[in-house]
């Protein structure tokens, strides 16, 4: 799994989170893989930085684009989104094309780094939903982007691990990777672009019991979207 490092070394930074959970949540309280509550997280905010033109949309990405938010799905079971783009974000323009790319990954806090793999709770990912929303001065709203994938199918990994619950997505032997993602023009008043990231995961509440539960988590990704100066 070498190349996911690579890949994921040449990402910075990411942060912001939100969640919502399937009917499971009561058994998954009595068996160890309750999500945290979300009204115990504290929500990232963007560091300012210089753009070419008045931020008016609150974006969370840097000026390079590169972001990092995680996501707790248990005590100690973190996943991470890692996701980039190939241009300066305040050079999205309404009229250009921007493309993204992003890492999903979970890691097993609770065990080292370099602990043997059979001691780190599995999780997998059977699908994974970005659906964009536009922000407008006229206050109409558009979809210019939609993507439904199954991770198994769409993965760039040649020896990806799966299992009944989908793609194996935890460190370091899992994980699931999308390139150069489009969002095409935009209406000529848009100004800001929000991308919901929807993961539905199944986790072990304990490493090698093989039982899951399943829930569905979200992250919100907002995006300035600039008029050429």
């Amino acid at each position: 799994m070498s190349r996911w490092f690579t890949r994921i070394a040449a990402v910075t930074g990411v942060a912001v989170l939100s969640l919502t959970l399937t009917s499971c949540t009561s058994i998954a309280a009595l068996i160890g893989f309750a999500p945290i509550d979300p009204a115990s997280q504290v929500s990232a905010t963007a560091v300012p930085t210089a753009t070419k033109a008045p931020l008016v949309f609150d974006s969370v990405f840097t000026d390079m684009g590169s972001i990092h938010p995680t996501i707790q799905l248990a005590p100690q079971l973190e996943l991470q989104l890692d996701m980039w783009t190939e241009q300066k974000t305040h050079e999205w323009y309404t009229d250009s094309d921007k493309r993204f790319s992003f890492v999903i990954s979970v890691f097993d806090r609770s065990q080292a780094p370099e602990a043997a793999f059979g001691t780190k709770r599995h999780v997998y990912m059977s699908n994974v939903t970005v659906t964009a929303t536009t922000t407008t001065t006229s206050g109409a709203s558009a979809t210019p982007f939609v993507l439904n994938v199954n991770p198994i199918a769409a993965t760039l990994d040649p020896e990806a691990l799966t299992g009944p619950g989908g793609l194996l997505v935890t460190s370091p032997k899992g994980g699931f990777q999308l390139e150069s993602n489009p969002i095409g023009v935009l209406t000529p008043d848009t100004y800001g672009l929000t991308l919901d990231f929807a993961m539905t995961i199944a986790g072990e509440s304990t490493a090698g019991g093989g039982a899951t539960v399943t829930q569905i988590v979200h992250q919100a990704i907002p995006v300035a979207i600039f008029k050429r100066m």
